[in-house]
């Protein structure tokens, strides 16, 4: 199964949700720390959710977020 991670970075963002709205999963929600700009800033509220798929990253006008998607590798099983 895949697990995701993203980073945004709060002196890009600009606050306008598209990453909160478009996220299928509920990862992102708008947080109450204002940006340098004075507007509130996305933030990765449920990381457990996340099997970054991207569209957040896809969809923010800003390039403000950065998605890592990694796959728990499957060990070999053993021939006899």
């Amino acid at each position: 199964m895949a697990k995701g991670e993203i980073v945004i970075r709060e002196g890009l963002c600009k606050g306008c949700a598209l990453c909160v709205d478009f996220c299928s999963r509920g990862c992102i929600e708008m947080g109450s720390k204002l940006s340098a700009k004075g507007s509130l800033t996305a933030q990765f509220a449920h990381p457990d959710k996340c099997n970054g798929c991207g569209i957040c990253g896809w969809m923010c006008p800003d390039f403000a977020i950065d998605v890592y998607k990694y796959v728990e590798a499957k060990r070999p099983q053993p021939t006899r």
